[in-house]
C-alpha cells in the first residue's frame, strides 16, 4: 500500500513520452521502479505490461487518426518478433561489449540521418512487406539481444531511408513496440514474473498520459518536433556512450 498514487503518476509520465516520442517507455520507467523499491525481475514486468497497453490504446488514437495503415505497417512487427527470438539466441554467441558497440553506432548513424533529413520528406514512401518484415526482424535482433525498445531505431530508419513523415514515423515506432511488449509480457507472465496490481495502476495512468502525448505530438509543428526528437535521441546516444566509455 502506498504506491498507487505514485505508479499512476508513473504511468502518465510515460505515457506522454511514449505518445509524444513514439516509444515503449521501459528505458524511463524502469529505472524509476528500482528507485521505488521494486526489484529489477518486477520492474521488467510491471514496464511490460504498462507497454503493452498503452501501446495498445496508442494504436486505436492513431486508427482513428488514420495516421498509418496496420495492414502493411504490422510487418514490422512481425520481423520484430521472428528478430527478437533470433537475438535471444545470439546474446550466448557474441560479446556484450561488441554488441553494445554496434547499437551504439547504429543509433550514431540513424541519427545523423534523422537530423539532415526532411521531417515532411519530398521522395515517395516506400511500401513493401517484405521490407518492412526486413526491417522489423533487424530491429527485433537489436531488442532481443540487448533488451531496448526497438522503436528508437524503427523511427529514424523509416524516416532517413524509407520517406516516411516523422510523425507517422514515431507512430509507427510505437506501433512496434505493441508486437515485441506482447511476447515480452506473455513470457513473464508464464514465468510469475509480473506484478498485476502494481502493473494495473501503471497502467492506467499511463493510458491517460500516451493520449495527452500523442495530443501533443499531433498539435506541434513538424520542425519544432523534430528537433525535439533529435534532441531526445541525443540524450539516448550520450547516456548509452557514457555507459560504455565510464561504466
Amino acid at each position: 500500500m502506498g504506491l498507487e498514487i505514485p505508479l499512476i503518476i508513473l504511468g502518465i509520465s510515460t505515457g506522454i513520452l511514449s505518445g509524444f516520442f513514439g516509444i515503449g517507455g521501459g528505458t524511463v520507467s524502469v529505472p524509476i521502479l528500482l528507485y521505488m523499491g521494486f526489484g529489477i525481475k518486477e520492474a521488467i514486468g510491471i514496464s511490460a505490461m504498462q507497454m503493452l497497453f498503452s501501446s495498445f490504446a496508442a494504436y486505436l488514437i492513431h486508427r482513428k487518426k488514420q495516421t498509418y495503415s496496420a495492414k502493411i505497417t504490422k510487418y514490422f512487427g512481425f520481423g520484430g518478433i521472428v528478430g527478437a527470438i533470433i537475438g535471444a539466441f545470439l546474446v550466448k554467441l557474441l560479446n556484450e561489449s561488441i554488441l553494445e558497440w554496434l547499437f551504439l553506432s547504429l543509433v550514431a548513424f540513424t541519427l545523423i540521418k534523422l537530423f539532415i533529413s526532411n521531417p515532411e520528406p519530398a521522395k515517395e514512401e516506400i511500401t513493401s512487406k517484405p521490407l518492412y518484415f526486413g526491417v522489423g526482424s533487424g530491429v527485433g535482433v537489436f531488442s532481443g539481444m540487448l533488451g531496448v525498445g526497438g522503436s528508437i531505431l524503427i523511427t529514424p530508419i523509416t524516416v532517413g531511408f524509407m520517406g516516411f513523415p516523422l510523425k507517422k514515423a514515431a507512430a509507427v515506432g510505437l506501433f512496434f513496440v505493441m508486437f515485441t511488449a506482447s511476447a515480452s509480457f506473455i513470457t513473464l507472465s508464464w514465468l510469475g514474473l509480473v506484478d498485476y496490481r502494481s502493473g494495473l495502476f501503471m497502467t492506467l495512468g499511463s493510458l491517460v498520459g500516451i493520449w495527452i502525448g500523442i495530443w501533443i505530438a499531433h498539435h506541434t509543428k513538424s520542425t519544432r518536433y523534430k528537433q525535439i526528437l533529435v534532441l531526445f535521441y541525443v540524450f539516448i546516444f550520450v547516456i548509452t556512450a557514457k555507459k560504455l566509455i565510464i561504466g
